[in-house]
């Protein structure tokens, strides 16, 4: 191996979080990374809620990384919503995790629609969520043509959707070009979609070379609104 490759193969081996094995390689071609470098990659996996990870470098590197920072950086995690980030790092390093701060974190991940992320927040607490934040949770899901979320979310609450709801998840369906979405979400109502709207899809679907999706949107047309043909 040259030695281009070698450093492709450490910065490659850096930037995925396998730090063991970028000091291992890097100090058997005799140019060990320095602390400087390897601190700051530490740093790099912290921000992208990669604990686990600089965890594991740390000691690869023999570089202790303090326990105040690792929690500081828990709470960030909380902050911002990185609930899977939060969760793993708190195994790493064996602490608990506020249940008081986990369920106001789910409660605001399912208000925006982060079905799963607010799930996953409940998960770690004694409590489960309320009905009304999974409806809203299950519009804004639908709102955003994530059909399968709103229905799991609306489950949960053990209530049916309402149409209104799934026409406007098949309309933003339609919009981005998700025909089978779209055509399943409108199934659900026993609505027949807008000719309108079945016709823009398949103009997506064909501009972006789908070319089996938009002959079946335009059979679906023709089966619709037999006058077209």
């Amino acid at each position: 191996m040259t030695d281009n490759k070698y450093s492709a193969f450490i910065r490659e081996r850096l930037e995925t979080g396998r730090m063991a094995e970028a000091i291992e390689t890097s100090e058997a071609i005799g140019s060990p990374l320095s602390k400087e470098k390897i601190e700051k990659y530490l740093y790099e996996y912290l921000e992208k809620g990669w604990m686990d990870k600089a965890v594991q470098g740390s000691k690869a590197a023999k570089i202790e990384l303090p326990d105040d920072i690792l929690t500081r950086y828990l709470d960030k995690y909380l902050d911002e919503e990185q609930v899977y980030s939060a969760i793993k790092g708190s195994k790493v390093i064996g602490v608990s995790l506020p249940e008081d701060k986990l369920i106001e974190i789910g409660r605001k991940c399912l208000l925006k629609g982060k079905f799963h992320t607010g799930l996953d927040a409940y998960k770690k607490t004694s409590r489960t969520p309320q009905k009304d934040e999974l409806i809203i949770c299950g519009n804004k899901c639908f709102s955003e043509g994530e059909l399968g979320h709103g229905l799991e979310a609306y489950k949960m609450a053990n209530t049916t959707p309402p149409n209104k709801e799934l026409i406007i998840c098949g309309n933003r369906c339609f919009d981005e070009g998700w025909s089978k979405r779209a055509l399943e979400a409108y199934d659900m109502t026993n609505e027949i979609p807008p000719k309108d709207k079945l016709i823009a899809c398949a103009k997506k679907c064909l501009h972006e070379q789908r070319h089996e999706e938009a002959k079946m949107i335009c059979s679906k047309v023709l089966e619709l609104y037999p006058e077209v043909s």
